[in-house]
């Protein structure tokens, strides 16, 4: 091979190195862009406007009342006997359900044995400023001492019954022989 042949092919090397190297630069710019675009973009679903603390202006007791109002309106009291004896598998207890005067929403009562999974009684709907005081199990337990929980479904005084939240207390049932 001689100089003058050798000459175009180290151009044509030098070309493709230079062009690997553009490639590499534009590769590098485009993913570092990408970072960047992606570290500092909005979620969309937040206002960009939108500022962080009270609004000025509301003094101390409008903040307070404000949140006292929403506190009062995501409240539930559940009422329940903790320990509910039966004196047989068909006899019934004393539970005193109750939903308070003070509840926002209508409720339903299950109670669901801790070991097994099974509910062994339902209530159909009640208001507020109602109770239930005596319930028969809706299963018949043979005799002993049951661990349970009783849950609490709460639902908007609307048409629709619509489910709006749950609570749960812990209870004991004792069937007697």
């Amino acid at each position: 091979m001689n100089e003058t042949e050798s000459a175009p092919r180290k151009k044509r090397g030098r070309a493709w190195l230079a062009a690997g190297i553009a490639v590499v630069l534009v590769a590098a710019a485009a993913a570092g862009f990408f970072w960047w675009r992606g570290s500092h973009r909005q979620d969309s679903f937040f206002d960009v406007s939108a500022l962080t603390g009270a609004l000025p202006g509301k003094s101390e007791e409008e903040v307070i009342a404000e949140l006292n109002r929403v506190v009062d309106e995501g409240m539930f009291n559940i009422a329940i006997n903790s320990y509910i004896t039966f004196p047989d598998a068909k006899g019934e207890g004393v539970a005193n359900i109750e939903n308070v005067p003070g509840n926002r929403y209508n409720m339903t009562v299950s109670i669901v044995l801790d070991d097994t999974g099974e509910t062994v009684y339902q209530s159909k709907g009640i208001k507020p400023g109602q109770y239930i005081q005596k319930i028969r199990l809706d299963e018949e337990l043979p005799e002993g001492f049951y661990y349970a929980t009783a849950v609490f479904t709460a639902y908007a005084q609307d048409e629709a019954h619509t489910r709006v939240g749950q609570a749960a207390a812990k209870i004991q049932l004792e069937v007697g022989g």
